[in-house]
């Protein structure tokens, strides 16, 4: 196979955008005589055709040895540069790898089963146009992400993601809650990206270089060298990492996921599978770096630990069940922070590999329960399993995707990551917390299962239809891909060939299987059958409330940093109102009163106003007489 298609794949995110911008032709009704649902199937056409062109250019790059052995020391590169002025220049430098191809095939055939998807969940909407056309531009933006070598260009399309969440969350405008979430999702992201652009203007001067490969020679050469970093380095990488932890929703950046659940549920499935980890990759490109800083890597693995306990936490007392999920997002891509700030970049890069898929088939599952039994309470859910198994099956097998159980992918990722904490300066720290935290993801997605297959039926799914076939399909093609992904990352070269036995993964793997057996028993015996200490008793339901409205963090938002702000600017009111104002008007009000009282002193005789300049003159005179000599050394001083 030739590799035109590989020196091509800078072509793929040029197939959504030019979906998204056709979208525009149904938008505003310029084409209202077909309705909008030809813009729903141009997007699938062309976002299928860039899932093409990614698999075609990962064969190509895959089974060519040649331009594997190349792509190593020498990648294919393109690029154009858009400002080159005084010498600063600023491109869009592009490298084709085998992992960013390998990302793209995975953004676009997620986009390609979501789409799909999508024509059946929103058969009725007549806002197609406006949807399709931001889950194709959400697309665009994901592949150019994982091409670029620019960290400048990285924060552009991060800032054009930002944009598109705002666009998807607010689908549904008529809705105040949806424009709540909406506002509060693009307003938490953009705290991140703004601090994120501070670090990187300030970046450039030290560095000379946008370019992540630019970035990890300066690294190597300041590691090896042994030179002395730059004051204030490690602020600047502190906001080189804000970015990502927006983006990522990890502690105090992660309130924008809640919010964005008001969302279609279609464009959760992108946001919480794929969009998120736009951040982890770009997080992933900065490692060189965070090398070089303790204390930067330090506070990744504290902000990474603390996301994904008490995201996990949190977790087990939502009652909505997108809530319920979205909080194991910012859990699982805790880890992956705790793996990069211990330096596992392979751990890191498995964590994002193996996350994807089973967290994309779990929402498309709760899609196909939540619209036909208009709910999405899972106090109001139960009994599903006679009507429901085959989405049951299907949610199963993405739980197990994502819980530390032998053999899919997600018990080699976390295997990996409990040996790096092991090889840390606090074992047993991390190493439990590692431990605990599958412990409650995979309760937390057992306790999902229980409340909407097990139980009795409730008056919601006493009678629950199927859903169009259109919906099972992708739900199906992604169970399939997702049981059969330990076998594909074997195929890829990611694990060895005998990941699947349990004697050969060392001492990690019984404590991990056992955290996992421990966490998802325990949920199952307190929710496959009902039992009272699901609910927790009336002395400690203040604990639940606490967890179920995310720890009060909103509350504690608005009492400290919005209160602060709102008591500057009312300090600040004050002070324009009786200072500024006061002081201007005072000054004012003075000088018209002066005037009006030098105005009375004007009599229009000419022999009055000679006698006033004669005056003038003479107390001037007088001053000069008695004022001392100057010199003319004194004068020309400043001259010299």
């Amino acid at each position: 196979m030739t590799l035109f298609f590989a020196q091509t794949a800078w072509l793929v995110p040029l197939y959504p955008l030019l979906a998204s911008l056709l979208s525009f032709l149904w938008s505003p009704g310029l084409i209202s005589r077909t309705g909008p649902r030809p813009c729903g199937y141009i997007n699938l056409l062309l976002v299928s055709v860039a899932f093409a062109h990614s698999v075609l250019a990962l064969l190509a790059l895959h089974s060519n040895s040649n331009a594997g052995s190349a792509a190593i020391y020498r990648p294919l590169t393109f690029g154009w540069t858009w400002l080159q002025t005084a010498g600063l220049r600023i491109g869009f430098d592009g490298l084709i790898t085998e992992p960013a191809l390998i990302a793209m095939t995975v953004i676009t055939g997620l986009h390609v089963l979501v789409q799909i998807y999508t024509i059946a969940y929103l058969e009725m909407d007549w806002g197609w146009p406006r949807f399709f056309g931001s889950l194709s531009f959400f697309e665009a933006g994901l592949c150019a992400l994982v091409l670029t070598d620019s960290l400048f260009f990285s924060y552009v399309i991060l800032e054009l993601l930002t944009f598109g969440t705002y666009l998807i969350v607010g689908s549904w405008y008529n809705q105040p809650l949806v424009v709540k979430g909406a506002r509060d999702a693009f307003l938490t992201k953009r705290i991140g990206d703004l601090i994120l652009l501070a670090g990187l203007i300030a970046l450039l001067p030290i560095s000379g270089t946008w370019n992540f490969h630019g970035l990890q020679a300066w690294a190597a050469d300041q590691s090896n060298n042994h030179l002395a970093l730059p004051g204030g380095f490690t602020l600047i990488l502190l906001a080189l990492v804000a970015g990502p932890m927006g983006k990522c929703a990890q502690i105090p950046l992660h309130l924008w996921l809640d919010e964005a659940m008001e969302s279609p549920l279609p464009s959760t499935v992108l946001r919480n599978s794929v969009v998120v980890v736009g951040g982890a990759w770009v997080l992933l490109r900065l490692q060189p770096l965070i090398e070089l800083s303790p204390l930067v890597a330090t506070m990744l693995v504290v902000v990474g630990g603390t996301s994904a306990l008490v995201g996990s936490l949190i977790a087990l007392a939502q009652v909505d069940v997108k809530r319920a999920l979205s909080f194991l997002v910012s859990s699982w891509l805790g880890l992956l922070f705790v793996a990069v700030g211990l330096g596992g970049i392979a751990v890191a890069d498995h964590l994002m590999l193996v996350y994807p898929l089973p967290m994309a088939l779990m929402l498309m599952v709760i899609g196909a329960i939540v619209i036909t039994n208009v709910t999405q309470d899972l106090t109001q859910l139960g009994g599903l399993w006679p009507k429901r198994p085959l989405m049951g099956i299907a949610f199963l097998s993405g739980a197990a995707g994502l819980m530390g159980l032998p053999p899919f992918g997600g018990f080699a990722a976390l295997r990996e990551l409990l040996e790096l904490t092991s090889a840390s300066a606090h074992p047993w720290l991390l190493g439990g917390l590692v431990l605990i935290t599958n412990a409650l993801i995979s309760a937390g997605l057992v306790r999902v299962f229980g409340l909407i297959w097990a139980g009795r039926p409730s008056p919601f799914t006493a009678r629950s239809p199927e859903v169009l076939w259109l919906m099972v399909l992708p739900i199906l093609l992604l169970t399939g891909v997702v049981l059969h992904l330990p076998l594909l990352l074997v195929r890829a070269g990611v694990f060895a060939p005998s990941f699947a036995s349990l004697p050969l993964w060392g001492p990690q793997a019984l404590p991990l299987l056992a955290s996992t057996l421990v966490g998802g028993g325990l949920s199952a015996l307190f929710y496959l059958r009902p039992h009272p200490l699901a609910q927790l008793p009336a002395a400690l339901g203040g604990l639940q409330d606490w967890l179920a409205h995310d720890m009060q963090t909103e509350r504690f938002y608005h009492r400290t940093v919005v209160g602060l702000v709102v008591a500057l600017a009312r300090l600040s009111a004050w002070l324009d109102e009786r200072l500024v104002d006061g002081f201007s008007g005072a000054t004012g009000g003075a000088a018209l009163a002066g005037a009006r009282r030098l105005s009375l002193t004007t009599s229009g005789r000419s022999q009055a106003y000679a006698l006033s300049l004669v005056l003038g003159v003479l107390l001037m005179a007088a001053w000069l007489l008695t004022s001392p000599p100057i010199s003319p050394s004194a004068l020309l001083r400043p001259l010299r």
